[in-house]
């Protein structure tokens, strides 16, 4: 059964929290106004301050890079947490205790006892490693220094089928506890022995630093050459990144992220001061590993081996990136020369050479079209007629925006048609692209009435009427904003947005919150229960439509024609 907070507590915390205190306690602010704060902002580089914080609306927006939320946000951004560990980290100083609801088809949580075993096995393969001359020389002949593998915890795996179970697992409790973690395997008699034996061990810690798994490397020839803990309750291979604990720690915010293959690459970079490369662990690349890499960093650089294979393996990385591919984001493929890996070519090239490299990386786009030209024959009216086709099903996939226009526009360049013609033929995006947009497609009125609600929560108060019935791309938004804030009148800003998190509204509504109305303040509330009237009135002609065309094509009831009269009347 696993723990869930109740958003009711969500709320009370933000309440008892004071957002201008907890970043300033962080980013120092300037008072500009009575209830504003500004800096430069964390989370790029800027030399004006564009980073505004809002002490009646408890929210933070950047205008330059678009960072914003509330306090729970800020902390996720900052700290780099994930929602669960940023909310535990603002109960403790509300001197809040969390409650907890359970639901039965979760999976048990885990405590702080597994990592303290992994980080004990952590020290005990360290120690080992210092007494091996054998794993010593191996990482000598490999080029490591002795202080890189102290900044990445290496060790070595002694040789046996039970040092780290004599070790560590004095009792039944603990032996059932490693093997938890991976540590230990299960004999069919019920007994257990080591997983690890005669490797470099290189331990792999989560985003705050924790052990959570390893991987081993065999010294000499064999099978497999690298092993991996297998999945445990706090280690799930497509979620990790080995390197990026150790990245964040040299990097507030990262300019660029490589992915590379193994252990021995990261480690071979960050000593030569590549200090932004993580590998995958045994897996490919998933849409987790680009989800959590995209709130470091706006580049991400893919390195490959230059054969079919890794092609191959390109091609399936772009595939997971293209439904995830937003207008601010850049990726790019790295294909290294025959028979070199990232750790070599380093080693020949050194940092700038290696760096050279990457900045000449292949764009997603030229790829993309390159993979898809080598399919098709681009002489014949077929072979462009089949481009188009495989190309569409996945340009398809890329969210609504300024690159996905751009991709359109370059297939229609490159198969010779008109970019008119192949709009029509073009096939909707699978994900539905929401009406909330800060254009015209939300009309005004109602855009401006969302607009103030959201920049003042406490407007809620002023409608004493149910609203109406609008068939209205957006009312349904406002109507759920209404129902909240009736319920909870004491929610800012940033508690109201706090209801949309991870709702694609969530986003449109975060700008709405910061946007420049130019109403006086005096003359918000006027505007907004004008806004709210002319909604009514809407609502009011929208049924009488309706009745006069149900009328035209069957006869009333006698309640629906008492109605139609009465909605004319009140006209």
């Amino acid at each position: 059964m696993a723990n869930h907070i109740p958003r009711e507590f969500i709320q009370l915390l933000l309440s008892r929290i004071d957002l201008v205190d907890l970043i300033d306690g962080r980013v120092p602010l300037r008072k500009k106004s009575s209830n504003n704060y500004f800096a430069c902002c964390p989370f790029h580089t800027e030399k004006s301050a564009s980073f505004s914080v809002s002490q009646n609306k408890q929210f933070y927006y950047c205008f330059g890079c678009g960072a914003h939320g509330n306090a729970i946000d800020f902390l996720m951004q900052y700290d780099r947490l994930e929602f669960p560990e940023a909310v535990e980290t603002l109960a403790r100083q509300a001197g809040l205790e969390i409650p907890r609801e359970t639901r039965t088809f979760e999976r048990t949580p885990v405590t702080n006892h597994l990592y303290d075993l992994l980080e004990e096995a952590a020290k005990l393969y360290q120690q080992q490693l210092k007494q091996s001359p054998r794993a010593i020389d191996y990482l000598k002949k490999r080029g490591l220094s002795g202080e890189i593998a102290k900044e990445f915890g290496l060790g070595f795996a002694p040789p046996g089928w039970d040092h780290l179970l004599q070790t560590l697992g004095h009792t039944p409790q603990l032996k059932e506890q490693l093997f938890d973690t991976g540590m230990l395997i299960k004999k069919d008699d019920g007994g257990y022995y080591d997983r690890f034996r005669e490797r470099i061990m290189f331990p792999i810690r989560d985003r705050r630093g924790r052990i959570i798994g390893f991987g081993g490397r065999i010294l000499d020839t064999g099978e497999p050459k690298y092993l991996n803990s297998p999945e445990t309750p706090i280690f799930q291979k497509g979620h990790e990144l080995y390197g990026l604990y150790h990245a964040q720690q040299l990097h507030r915010q990262l300019d660029r992220v490589l992915i590379v293959e193994g252990y021995m690459d990261v480690i071979a970079l960050f000593q030569h001061g590549v200090t932004y490369a993580v590998a995958t662990l045994g897996t490919a690349t998933t849409a987790t590993h680009l989800q959590r890499l995209f709130r470091h960093t706006a580049e991400i650089v893919f390195c490959f081996d230059g054969d079919p294979a890794g092609r191959t393996a390109a091609w399936r990385a772009l595939l997971v990136t293209l439904p995830l591919m937003h207008d601010d984001i850049q990726i790019r493929f790295m294909f290294l020369p025959e028979g070199e890996d990232p750790d070599s070519l380093i080693r020949q090239e050194g940092r700038q050479g290696f760096e050279n490299r990457i900045q000449d990386a292949t764009m997603l786009s030229h790829f993309f079209f390159q993979s898809l030209a080598a399919q098709a024959n681009l002489t014949s009216l077929d072979g462009r007629a089949r481009f188009i086709k495989l190309a569409t099903e996945h340009i398809n996939q890329l969210p609504a925006g300024i690159f996905r226009q751009m991709m359109l526009d370059e297939l229609a360049k490159r198969a010779r048609v008109d970019i008119k013609r192949l709009k029509t033929n073009q096939t909707a995006p699978t994900k539905t692209i929401l009406s909330l947009k800060l254009k015209a497609r939300l009309p005004s009125t109602l855009r401006l009435a969302i607009t103030l609600l959201a920049q003042q929560p406490a407007l809620a108060k002023l409608i004493h009427q149910p609203l109406p019935q609008i068939d209205l791309r957006g009312f349904a938004l406002l109507q759920e904003m209404v129902e909240i804030l009736k319920q909870h009148p004491e929610l800012t800003t940033g508690g109201l947005l706090e209801c949309w998190r991870e709702r694609e509204e969530g986003k449109s509504l975060a700008k709405l919150a910061q946007i420049e109305h130019m109403i006086p303040e005096e003359g918000i509330q006027s505007e907004f229960l004008g806004a709210i009237q002319r909604l009514h009135k809407l609502g009011h002609e929208q049924a009488i439509e309706r009745l006069i065309a149900k009328a035209s094509q069957a006869d009333l009831s006698c309640e629906e024609k008492q109605q139609l009269d009465e909605l004319i009347r009140s006209k």
